[in-house]
């Protein structure tokens, strides 16, 4: 079985083509062009000489993460696997951060002002779901030697070190489309997926600012 998988919902974009369970190429994004530039070429790269229609099934990054990332990606897959016929599965960008990790793992994005989206794992067991967070009020809800993955364990470090007795960090800060399909791999597919939202987009929020 092949699937192409797909992230968009970081900096980075990415995409991957995995065969019977394994990872055979990844493509990845410059950071400086646009999402929407790049993950079209960026599956060309990853299918090689495969066609879209070769693949099996599809698998895709539906954040959380930027809003308009995660909407590029999960259109760009729901849209392959309407045209090929073939079932769509939807994958937590903490979920991947945190695969193959032993032991307590937090999956921490950076939402800026003290904020983010985090989930804890242990061993692959999910203890807290993805959620949106007030960093500094998450992290006392975390056991000790937590390792901590994904670009919000760069920008709290300090923070983390001080409420976290044991913490360790890394070695993962970007979520990547090979992580995608792996989680993706022993899930079911459908004929689409939604995205992952954990807060309204800025735009909602200056709306209902307006309107109180």
């Amino acid at each position: 079985m092949r699937m192409l998988a797909l992230s968009t919902s970081g900096p980075l974009a990415s995409a991957a083509l995995l065969e019977d369970g394994k990872v055979i190429r990844q493509a990845l994004g410059p950071r400086e062009k646009t999402h929407s530039e790049t993950f079209l070429l960026l599956a060309q790269e990853a299918l090689g000489g495969f066609a879209a229609g070769d693949m099996d099934r599809f698998a895709v990054d539906i954040g959380p993460g930027s809003f308009t990332g995660v909407r590029i990606g999960v259109c760009g897959a729901n849209a392959l696997g309407f045209a090929c016929g073939k079932p769509v599965t939807g994958v937590s960008s903490l979920a991947a951060l945190a695969h193959g990790l032993e032991g307590p793992v937090c999956a921490l994005l950076d939402c800026r002002n003290g904020n983010g989206y985090a989930m804890l794992q242990q061993s692959g067991k999910t203890c807290l779901p993805e959620q949106a967070v007030v960093v500094a009020e998450f992290l006392p809800k975390l056991p000790p030697r937590t390792r901590f993955v994904g670009d919000g364990a760069q920008v709290y470090k300090q923070l983390i070190q001080q409420m976290v007795p044991g913490a360790t960090f890394g070695p993962v800060w970007d979520v990547e489309a090979a992580a995608i399909g792996l989680c993706a791999w022993p899930l079911e597919g459908a004929e689409e997926v939604m995205p992952l939202y954990l807060r309204p987009s800025q735009a909602e929020r200056m709306r209902q600012e307006k309107e109180i």
